[in-house]
């Protein structure tokens, strides 16, 4: 969508960070979100020669494996916001360094 912006944002939470992607894209209707962290899935085919639809499977996976979460949030004609909250290692306590 031409026109459109990205924004970034980063919040401390208590058991670590959250980070927020959002735009003001095209969004993304709910079949599409069932699958948007599937392999090979593309939910945009108008994109289809530009990739292979491995990008968000691989970021869910490296998320999965770091234990941390990622969540979407959509809606049509306005765009997505990603959520990705990262954990301290230490399980939230601040207190400790290391």
């Amino acid at each position: 969508m031409k026109g459109g912006s990205v924004s970034v944002a980063v919040k401390r939470i208590k058991s670590g960070a959250a980070v927020s992607i959002s735009d003001t894209g095209c969004g993304i209707d709910s079949e599409t979100g069932r699958h948007i962290y599937d392999k090979f899935y593309q939910g945009d085919t108008s994109h289809a020669s530009k990739g292979n639809g491995l990008g968000l499977a691989l970021f869910k996976r490296i998320i999965d494996i770091i234990g941390g979460e990622i969540t979407v949030s959509s809606e049509l004609g306005k765009g997505s916001t990603f959520t990705v909250i990262l954990h301290n290692e230490n399980g939230g306590n601040d207190d400790e360094r290391g």
